[in-house]
């Protein structure tokens, strides 16, 4: 199957049961990392291909330094969100506070007691630089700490109903196994990231990716809506034109508890059905390769929404909604600016395409 590249932003790994569906809809995804990786990945993901990783700008000498400090602050804090609250980064205007200057003098002493660029400009941008990666990491931790959590939480309701139940006297062997009853408990214990985090995060990947010089990717993805709102809005404030919705799909909540469960179970979906989505990707690749689109003409989506109900259908003989439950898959395009683009990106490989397609999960 032909798989156009997809983008997953703002976060830097794809490593929980609540994201593997994705894997379903886009056999070709790429994450930006804030390090490079000194062994190969244990993913089976990225072990397969289905994912690859980026490091704009690689650390080299430098990666054991930002390692060990970040290291440092998952040993020395229980409160990755007020860690990310306290960075901005450093091009932003203002006064810096104290937690900024903190964070500022940290990176500077990375640097021991050799001269930085001579040029201020140069030193900001290094600056700059570093504290996206800070801010990437650290929202990584954030993010598996609450997973964590949530896990230990979800037990915990596990134990207690059994335990209800067999001082009631209840036996519920019969009971079929419902997957997306226990991803629902494990949702219920997630802390929300607020959208003030989301932004910080958002514009410290950003300024990874316009740091690098990666092939263009046809489709932006994440699985957030605030982070989706924030690229609907860019392409609303460069065109005055809002982005049209030009599909709405579904997935299933949960397509495996381990990321090597998943993945075999993804592998075996995509494999048996690969002819559909091939149409599928060729009918993506229509929308960001035209040369002309309308804002307001959604009929060149057409292919698009009659695939629609042949995806549920496929889905259903798989992962039936009852077990698996669904959640949403939004698709808007951005005609005119490929997604580099729209966030920046002036230089480096030839787009393919003139429009950028918008994935939103969840």
């Amino acid at each position: 199957m032909n798989s156009l590249n997809t983008l997953y932003f703002p976060a830097t790994a794809i490593n929980s049961p609540r994201l593997y569906p994705i894997f379903l809809l886009f056999q070709n995804v790429h994450l930006l990392s804030p390090v490079e990786d000194g062994k190969e990945s244990p993913d089976s993901f990225i072990k397969s291909g289905f994912c690859q990783v980026h490091t704009p700008c690689p650390l080299g000498q430098e990666r054991n330094r930002f390692l060990r400090l970040v290291a440092d602050i998952k040993s020395g804090t229980d409160d990755y969100a007020a860690q990310l609250s306290a960075l901005t980064l450093a091009a932003m205007t203002g006064v810096p506070t104290q937690g900024e200057e903190s964070e500022r003098s940290i990176i500077r002493s990375l640097h021991g007691t050799q001269e930085l660029p001579r040029e201020a400009r140069a030193r900001e941008e290094l600056e700059k630089l570093w504290q996206a990666r800070l801010v990437l990491a650290i929202g990584e931790l954030l993010d598996q700490e609450e997973e964590e959590i949530s896990l230990n939480l979800a037990e915990l309701v596990d134990e207690e109903k059994v335990l209800f139940k067999e001082l009631q006297g209840e036996d519920d062997k019969e009971e079929e196994e419902n997957p997306f009853a226990e991803l629902t408990r494990l949702e219920g214990s997630l802390r929300v990231n607020s959208a003030g985090n989301v932004k910080k995060r958002y514009k410290a990947w950003r300024t990874l990716f316009l740091a690098g010089d990666m092939a263009e990717c046809e489709i932006f993805l994440t699985s957030g809506k605030d982070s989706g709102d924030i690229l609907l809005e860019t392409y609303q404030q460069q065109t005055g034109q809002q982005a049209p919705l030009v599909a709405s799909l579904e997935l299933p909540a949960l397509v495996g508890w381990t990321g090597k469960e998943a993945h075999d179970t993804v592998h075996a979906f995509t494999t048996k059905n690969s002819p559909f989505l091939t149409a599928m990707n060729e009918s993506f690749a229509e929308l960001t390769g035209q040369t002309s689109i309308p804002v307001q003409q959604l009929d060149l989506a057409a292919p698009l929404l009659s695939l629609a109900d042949a995806w549920e259908k496929l889905l259903a003989a798989d992962f039936p909604a009852e077990r698996f439950g669904r959640i949403p898959a939004s698709f808007y395009l951005l005609p005119g600016l490929p997604c580099a683009t729209l966030v920046g990106k002036t230089t480096g490989s030839p787009r393919p395409g003139n429009n950028g397609l918008l994935a939103v999960i969840g």
